[in-house]
């Protein structure tokens, strides 16, 4: 290897957005581009169940050890009952590095161990999918997902669906994500869950549910868990990949976890293990410390869902004031699918060339029109729909 010879990659489109809005001298630049939650006056947001936990755990000090590989085992139990409303037997799990990581550690397996190398995610999709897809030597393709006959008013599309899972070869993996779809912010409705779900079991695929916003798409983790508890009641084999970046506002902590549904999920933890050994050896602890704390805590973990319902309030309620405001500037259009979609994201419709246009008014978003409601407030509503 010649280090000289080695390429430039191209930079990841959100981190370079944020790049690019830190650098905007503009004191009234606005961004919706990053997927973290801010406050009504644009702050990030420490939560008060998680800010209690981190006290608790200065005063008791829990020490700094090596945790296991699969990581830390009341933190998986917790999770594993937030996942699934309990904690069934059949089902065990590796702590990882957040929902990216435990995505990678699944991805990994199947390379290995699949039958196939195809794995297929939404069309659109969350911007890394793919791109971990290939790094772990799987073949990536995408399932229709929207409904293309108004690009303009982004709403699921079950037939499309069904259709292209129709053609996966059986074995595949499917990617899907349990609620909050990233980028689109439309989530299938429970009677089309029950035939997603049905469709999947028909073509024997192998499902990995990518479980990053429970809690932050209605406001509710019971409800946010509605396909977890389909998957589970249906008998099929699936991984669940779960994040607490979202939820609990721990994004630089990396905390997450991979869940296995399978009478065989000792042997497939084992093997996820070892490449978690191989990878990073074991899991990091603090931010597994505070959600254990928070989740084990009859009061904290009340106040904590509270707190996702206010989150989850303030971002309906922007929702609704952007609708109006967009329908009041541009009389005769309808706007109703951002009020249609749900959790953070709104996929608004807009093309490349009027985000271009945003951004030289110094508004941030994707290129695909994907816009973060959640960094909306009263205080910037009134450029952004001007």
């Amino acid at each position: 290897m010649s280090f000289p010879s080695i390429p430039p990659r191209p930079a990841d489109a959100v981190f370079a957005l944020n790049k690019e809005y830190n650098l905007d001298p503009s004191p009234l630049k606005i961004s919706c581009g990053v997927g973290a939650y801010r406050d009504a006056e644009g702050r990030p947001l420490v939560l008060r169940a998680v800010k209690e936990a981190k006290e608790r755990l200065l005063d008791s000090d829990p020490g700094n050890e090596y945790l296991p590989i699969e990581g830390d085992a009341e933190f998986l139990r917790l999770s594993r009952e937030l996942c699934f409303g309990s904690d069934p037997s059949g089902v065990q799990s590796v702590q990882s590095l957040s929902g990216t990581g435990a995505l990678y550690l699944v991805h990994r397996l199947f390379a290995t161990y699949g039958s196939t190398k195809k794995v297929y995610f939404s069309d659109p999709t969350w911007g890394n999918h793919k791109a971990m897809a290939l790094a772990a030597g799987l073949e990536p393709g995408t399932y229709t997902y929207l409904d293309s006959r108004d690009p303009c008013k982004p709403a699921f599309d079950l037939k499309g669906m069904l259709a292209s899972m129709d053609a996966m070869p059986p074995g595949s993996m499917i990617v899907l994500q349990a609620c909050g779809h990233n980028p689109t912010g439309v989530d299938p409705s429970p009677s089309e869950w029950d035939a997603v779900v049905s469709k999947c079991g028909e073509k024997g695929l192998v499902v990995c549910m990518d479980n990053a916003y429970q809690g932050f798409a209605t406001g509710s983790p019971d409800d946010d868990r509605l396909a977890m508890e389909k998957f589970l009641a249906s008998g099929q084999e699936f991984f669940v990949c779960c994040s607490y970046a979202k939820n609990f506002g721990l994004y630089g902590q990396r905390v997450g976890a991979c869940h296995v549904v399978s009478p065989n999920a000792a042997d497939v933890v084992s093997q996820l293990k070892g490449v978690a050994r191989t990878t990073y050896s074991n899991p990091p602890k603090h931010g597994s410390d505070v959600v254990k704390t928070v989740l084990g805590d009859e009061r904290l973990r009340k106040e904590w869902v509270d707190e996702l319902g206010e989150m989850a309030g303030r971002i309906r309620d922007m929702r609704a004031k952007l609708r109006a405001g967009l329908e009041s500037s541009l009389p005769g259009t309808s706007w109703s699918h951002v009020t249609s979609q749900i959790g953070m994201f709104s996929y608004t419709g807009l093309t490349p060339a009027e985000v271009e246009r945003c951004k030289r008014e110094s508004v941030y978003m994707l290129s695909t029109g994907r816009v973060s409601v959640a960094g909306i407030n009263e205080g910037n509503l009134e450029r952004i729909v001007g």
